[in-house]
């Protein structure tokens, strides 16, 4: 019997944590415009984004808005997202859609290599919250599956990640005798 009601009282401070917790570390809502663009196509770019989207959720250190909710909010609201790349125009679209974090940024290709650079903003301060800067030499499948997975992680985290090079980067010539 007091085994149980020990048990009880266990089970009910761990419920009365868990709400706690939930309170003091809540998700922050985080919002991801499509990519500025240069020489890349948009269909891409959209693809990059969208993927950008999937890999955030899966930190687990945001909750994603929709793009399809954030578009139809900007219609409601006339406001045009195409060239919203300045740090005041993320900020104003973070406020239109209520959340707390917007990402933003820009995907280039220069020969084969894509560069992806990103950055996380607080909409309430309008700071930088993150950035991060990746690069891909390949092609943009590689890109899409690789590289928005370490550009998620470098925004939700703040930390540097390992880059992952295609295989005989860097490789040179061994000479054995």
């Amino acid at each position: 019997m007091v085994l149980l009601k020990s048990m009880k009282n266990l089970i009910n401070l761990i419920i009365l944590l868990s709400v706690l917790v939930s309170f003091t570390f809540p998700q922050k809502t985080v919002a991801v415009l499509d990519f500025d663009v240069n020489n890349v196509s948009k269909s891409d770019v959209r693809a990059l984004s969208d993927r950008l989207r999937e890999e955030l959720f899966r930190t687990k250190k945001y909750r994603v808005l929709e793009r399809g909710l954030m578009e139809e909010i900007m219609k409601e609201q006339k406001f045009q997202l195409s060239g919203c790349v300045s740090t005041e125009c993320i900020v104003e679209v973070g406020q239109l859609t209520g959340v707390q974090k917007m990402v933003g940024g820009s995907v280039s290709k220069v020969g084969n290599v894509y560069s992806v650079s990103s950055r996380i903003v607080d909409v309430e301060t309008g700071e930088i919250s993150n950035m991060s800067s990746y690069d891909h030499i390949g092609d943009m499948g590689g890109l899409l599956t690789q590289g928005m997975r370490i550009v998620a992680i470098e925004l939700a985290t703040g930390r540097k990640s390992q880059s992952i090079l295609p295989q005989g980067y860097g490789a040179g010539t061994l000479y054995i005798t």
